[in-house]
C-alpha cells in the first residue's frame, strides 16, 4: 500500500498556557517547547526529599516535632535544637542558636553556639554562649560571653555587663604561653596559689598576711627585710620553742616575754633584760 511520510513541520503543536504568569512558555522548534520560570514564586511550598541549589543541599531548619518554637520573621534563627523557644516575648529579635536543647532565648542579638538549658531573659542583648549547660542571662546582661561545663547540677548566673564568665568543675587550665593581666586581679573566697610565685617589681600587700601555714613552714627573705613602721615580736613559749637552727650556718630568732627580750642563737635561748632600757 502507498506510504506517505509526514514532515515535522506538518505537525500542529498544541498551545500551552500559564494563567498565573509564573511560567514563560515558548516553542523553540517544530517539535520542542521551552518552559522557564519568569518571576518569583509566592505561597507555601512543601518539598519531600532533598532540595538542592547548584548541586548542594539546602540546609534545613529544625522541625516542630522536636517542640521548637521560633519566629524567623523577627530575625530569630534556630539551626538545630530540641525543645527550644525563641522570640516568644516582646522586644525580641535577631537571636541565633546553632545547637540548643531546652533553651528559652529572648532579648536582642543573643547567640548560642552549643548549649543546654540556656535562658536569655528579656532585656539582655549582645551576649554569647560558646558552650555549657544551665546558664541564665539576667535582663541587665549586655555584651557578655559565657563558657561552662556540661553539668546540669551546677548553674551559672550572668548579670555583670561586658564580662567573660567561665565555670568548670575541674578548673580552668591555660596550657601554653604567658598570661597577662592588664588590670586588677581579684581572688574571691580563700584563694590558693600553688607552686612558685615570682613577683617582679614592687609588690604591695594590704591587710593581714600570713607567711607559712603550718608550724614546719617558714618564709625566707633572701635580701634585707625592711619594715617602715616597725614589727611585732612573738610571745616566747618556752625553751622548747622551735625557732632557728643550730647547724651551720646557724639561724636565730627573737621573742618577747614580759620584760625580757629573748634571742635564739646556735640552738639555745638567751635573754636580755629590757627593764632599764631608756626611752628614745
Amino acid at each position: 500500500m502507498p506510504f506517505n511520510k509526514i514532515q515535522p513541520e506538518q505537525i500542529q503543536m498544541p498551545t500551552f498556557f500559564s494563567d498565573s504568569g509564573d511560567l514563560n512558555i515558548s516553542q523553540v522548534s517544530a517539535t520542542g517547547v521551552q518552559i522557564n520560570v519568569s518571576r518569583d514564586l509566592t505561597g507555601d511550598f512543601s518539598f519531600s526529599g532533598q532540595l538542592l541549589t547548584d548541586g548542594r543541599e539546602v540546609f534545613g531548619m529544625p522541625n516542630n516535632i522536636d517542640s521548637n518554637t521560633f519566629d524567623s520573621k523577627s530575625g530569630n534563627l534556630l539551626f538545630k535544637g530540641v525543645n527550644t523557644e525563641m522570640g516568644a516575648d516582646a522586644n525580641t529579635n535577631g537571636n541565633l542558636a546553632l545547637y540548643s536543647v531546652n533553651g528559652d532565648i529572648s532579648g536582642i542579638r543573643n547567640v548560642v553556639v552549643r548549649g543546654s538549658n540556656i535562658t536569655f531573659n528579656t532585656g539582655s542583648q549582645d551576649n554569647v554562649v560558646l558552650a555549657g549547660d544551665s546558664i541564665t542571662f539576667a535582663k541587665e546582661a549586655t555584651g557578655c560571653v559565657a563558657i561552662k561545663d556540661s553539668l546540669s547540677s551546677t548553674s551559672m548566673l550572668v548579670n555583670k555587663q561586658e564580662s567573660l564568665n567561665i565555670q568548670f568543675k575541674s578548673g580552668t587550665y591555660i596550657n601554653g604561653g604567658d598570661t597577662y593581666v592588664g588590670r586588677h586581679l581579684s581572688v574571691q573566697s580563700s584563694g590558693i596559689v600553688s607552686g612558685t610565685l615570682q613577683c617582679l617589681g614592687e609588690s604591695i600587700l594590704s591587710g593581714t598576711q600570713t607567711f607559712g601555714g603550718a608550724a614546719t613552714q617558714s618564709a625566707t627573705f633572701h635580701n634585707t627585710a625592711r619594715f617602715k613602721t616597725g614589727f611585732a615580736l612573738p610571745l616566747w613559749s618556752g625553751n622548747g620553742s622551735q625557732a632557728g637552727t643550730s647547724t651551720e650556718p646557724a639561724t636565730g630568732a627573737l621573742a618577747i616575754s614580759g620584760d625580757k627580750l629573748l634571742v635564739f642563737v646556735g640552738g639555745s635561748w638567751g635573754s636580755v633584760d629590757i627593764t632599764n632600757i631608756g626611752s628614745v
